[in-house]
């Protein structure tokens, strides 16, 4: 089974079913099994986390809803709560370079993590590239909420990836996504320090190929439980999928 934690659809105004297509088609192409899907591009928050609800809600045996919160907004933990309300909807993203604010210092950050808390949903959190994206900014709110899961998005990217490996070693509730990490030498570190239950499978389709997000890993030649656990039973563990909740 492939997991994949971590993709986007594109908004297209010449026909949203197109994209609802490519994404659909790209699963099966590559043999991807379930897809969390968000909104990042393209739309409000509000109306970009209803559109994914109605979209995910249709494939509800593949497709899973994540919701997109800006901690800048007013009322961003009830926007928060009315999004994780909506059918489909299993998880947040925060993306401090889309929304520009600094996560150690943004103070609605914490108003959202309650209602996660509350909701008892993992959290995704965009790590890598520039100053507002450091995955150390947001240890404050790891400590603060030790049964939170927190999924730092691309292992830090190239900025960040090393840290961002010893991070997820040390630390019982960060786990690492996969996608845009192309790093040989980070992506090594991460296969060979990690435990094979904190890595977790993310392709950030449709802005990096999913092809190329599995073949990455074919260079490392890991064992068969490894790659189990990085494909599909991380993410399916954390999205309480069948059997593996």
């Amino acid at each position: 089974m492939i997991t994949d934690i971590h993709s986007h659809i594109r908004r297209n105004s010449a026909g949203q079913e197109e994209e609802e297509r490519k994404l659909l088609r790209d699963m099966e192409k590559n043999k991807v099994d379930f897809r969390v899907v968000s909104a990042l591009e393209g739309w409000s928050i509000d109306a970009g986390n209803r559109y994914i609800s109605g979209f995910v809600s249709a494939h509800p045996n593949c497709l899973a809803g994540c919701a997109v919160i800006n901690p800048k907004e007013d009322n961003c933990g009830e926007t928060a709560r009315k999004a994780l309300e909506l059918p489909g909807m299993m998880m947040l993203e925060f993306n401090s370079i889309e929304h520009g604010y600094y996560p150690d210092t943004c103070r609605g950050i914490e108003d959202v993590l309650a209602v996660a808390e509350e909701k008892r949903v993992p959290i995704k959190v965009f790590t890598g590239i520039g100053s507002r994206s450091m995955p150390q900014q947001w240890l404050g709110h790891v400590r603060k909420h030790p049964d939170l899961t927190f999924i730092f998005l691309h292992i830090g990217c190239f900025d960040y990836g090393y840290g961002c490996v010893d991070l997820g070693r040390e630390i019982p509730n960060i786990y690492l996504e996969t996608s845009n990490q192309y790093e040989v030498q980070i992506l090594k570190k991460a296969v060979t320090s990690l435990p094979k239950e904190k890595l977790v499978f993310g392709s950030s389709y449709p802005e990096r190929l999913t092809r190329c997000s599995l073949d990455v890993f074919d260079m490392f030649h890991l064992n068969e439980t490894y790659r189990e656990y990085l494909f599909g039973k991380n993410g399916a563990r954390i999205l309480k999928l069948g059997s593996n909740a």
